[in-house]
C-alpha cells in the first residue's frame, strides 16, 4: 500500500508563479536575483518579501554582535541609505506641497482628498524604493524595525540620517518654491496646531495613538513574512499606503488648527525648516509652550 506524505504548510516558493524558460532566458533565470548583478537591499525590515534573507538567525538580535557593528562600512548599505535620503526627500516634497495646493482651492472636503492622495503617494514610493533600500522613507518605521531586530543597527541609523538630511533638502527647497511669507502662512505645509484651541498634550496623545495603529499595521501588512506567503508578496506596498491614507482622514477634522496625525519624523522635521519655526515641531512637542 502506497504511502503518502503529509501535506506541508505553504511556503513562498511554492506559491510564487513561475516565468516559463526561454532559450535566451534558461541560464539567467536559472541564477538567484541577488546573483545577477543588481543592488538590492536584503534585509528582515524590507518592504520587497522576495529579497528578504531566507536564513534566519540562530542567535536573538539582541545577542547579536554583528547586528550592531557589522555593516558601518559597507558601501551597499550607505548607497541605499542615499536612496532613503533622495525617496524621503522628494516623499516629503510632494506631500507638503500637496497641503499648499490644496489650500489653495479652499475645499471644503480636505480631509477625504488627503486620505486618498496619502494611499496613493506612499504606495508609489514604497513600490519604486523598496528594491534598492527597503522602501521605509521615515525615520519612525527604521526606528522601530531596529528595535524590532529586522533592521541592523549601522543600517537603521545611516537610515535615519539619510532620511533626515532628505527632509532638510525639501524644506529648503519649499522655502525657495513658496517664499518665506506664504511658508510662514501655511505653517509649512504641515505638522502644527493652535494651543488656543488644542494642547500639546492632546496632540502629543493623539501622535502617539496614530503612530501605533500604523506601526501595528505596517508590520502586520508589510512587514510580517506570513503576509507574503498568505496575500502575495506585491500587496504589501498598497496596505501599507492605505492604512497612512485611513489614518490620516480619521484624524484630520479632530480640531480646528490641527491638520492631524503626521506619524513621520522626517515630514515634521521639512515642515519645521520651511516655516524657519521649530516651537511646534514635534520632535519637542512636549515641550512646546506657544
Amino acid at each position: 500500500m502506497r504511502k503518502h506524505a503529509a501535506p506541508s504548510s505553504p511556503t513562498l516558493q511554492s506559491v510564487m508563479p513561475s516565468l516559463p524558460p526561454t532559450p535566451d532566458r534558461v541560464s539567467e533565470e536559472a541564477k538567484p536575483i541577488l546573483n545577477r548583478g543588481m543592488t538590492i537591499a536584503a534585509f528582515d525590515g524590507s518592504f520587497a518579501p522576495l529579497v528578504r534573507p531566507t536564513v534566519r538567525r540562530k542567535t536573538p538580535w539582541y545577542k547579536d554582535r554583528d547586528y550592531f557593528l557589522a555593516g558601518w562600512l559597507s558601501p551597499a548599505i550607505w548607497k541605499a541609505a542615499v536612496v532613503e535620503a533622495i525617496a524621503t526627500s522628494c516623499l516629503v516634497y510632494v506631500s507638503l506641497l500637496a497641503v499648499s495646493t490644496l489650500a489653495s482651492y479652499n475645499t471644503p472636503r480636505i480631509g477625504g482628498y488627503i486620505g486618498i492622495f496619502n494611499t496613493i503617494l506612499l504606495t508609489i514610493f514604497i513600490y519604486a524604493t523598496s528594491p534598492a533600500s527597503g522602501g521605509h522613507i521615515n525615520p519612525m518605521i527604521t526606528f522601530s524595525a531596529i528595535l524590532a531586530g529586522i533592521c541592523p543597527l549601522p543600517r537603521g541609523v545611516l537610515y535615519i540620517c539619510g532620511q533626515l538630511l532628505g527632509a532638510s533638502l525639501a524644506g529648503g527647497i519649499l522655502i525657495g518654491v513658496w517664499g518665506e511669507d506664504k511658508a510662514a502662512s501655511i505653517h509649512g505645509g504641515g505638522c502644527f496646531f493652535t494651543p488656543s484651541v488644542t494642547s500639546a498634550g492632546q496632540v502629543f496623545l493623539n501622535e502617539v495613538a496614530a503612530s501605533f495603529v500604523i506601526l501595528y499595521l505596517s508590520y502586520g501588512v508589510g512587514l510580517d513574512p506570513r503576509q507574503a506567503v498568505l496575500f502575495g508578496p506585491r500587496l504589501g506596498p498598497l496596505l501599507v499606503g492605505a492604512s497612512l491614507g485611513l489614518v490620516s482622514f480619521a484624524s484630520s477634522g479632530i480640531a480646528d488648527g490641527y491638520g492631524g496625525a503626521q506619524a513621520n519624523p522626517a515630514r515634521c522635521f521639512a515642515a519645521a525648516i520651511a516655516r524657519k519655526d521649530m516651537s511646534c515641531e514635534y520632535f519637542s512637542l512636549s515641550l512646546s509652550s506657544d
